[in-house]
């Protein structure tokens, strides 16, 4: 069934480090990814939304450009999703953050680096945790393994 892939850089506008932002600065999934808790996408950041951080130049070195003029001359294109599933596949990120589900469990503690395989996510692993095979120390219940509950 659909597998996705990883890239090491978020494509969009300006390569976007998710180590970097996460791992190494300490930002939660959801300063960037606001909505994803909530609503049943990931919500793609903006580049006005990097701009509520960037305003500042990013490093002291005064020959590092301010990411609002790296913006200013990047493409218009929005940042894509890194894991695309099949069309016929829902997935709805609030549903599982609701049930407890934290983003490092489907996405791995090292942003964006998959848990399950590094860079495989399909049907099997989400069946893994469907079935209750995996975080059972967590205290998941196993969850609906029905065809019509993930497939269109």
């Amino acid at each position: 069934m659909g597998e996705s892939r990883v890239p090491e850089h978020a494509p969009g506008p300006i390569p976007f480090d998710h180590a970097l932002h996460g791992d190494s600065i300490g930002l939660d999934c959801a300063a960037c990814h606001t909505g994803a808790r909530a609503s049943a996408n990931a919500y793609m950041p903006s580049k006005a939304d990097c701009m509520d951080c960037h305003r500042l130049p990013l490093t002291e070195n005064p020959g590092i450009e301010t990411l609002d003029s790296v913006l200013a001359k990047a493409d218009d294109r929005p940042w894509s999703h890194k894991r695309i599933l099949p069309e016929h596949v829902v997935f709805h990120h609030g549903v599982h953050a609701a049930a407890g589900v934290a983003c490092s469990d489907c996405h791995g503690s090292n942003h964006m680096q998959n848990r399950y395989g590094g860079e495989r996510f399909d049907m099997q692993s989400c069946l893994k945790c469907h079935r209750g095979e995996t975080f059972k120390e967590k205290g998941f219940k196993p969850a609906a393994t029905y065809c019509a509950a993930c497939h269109r």
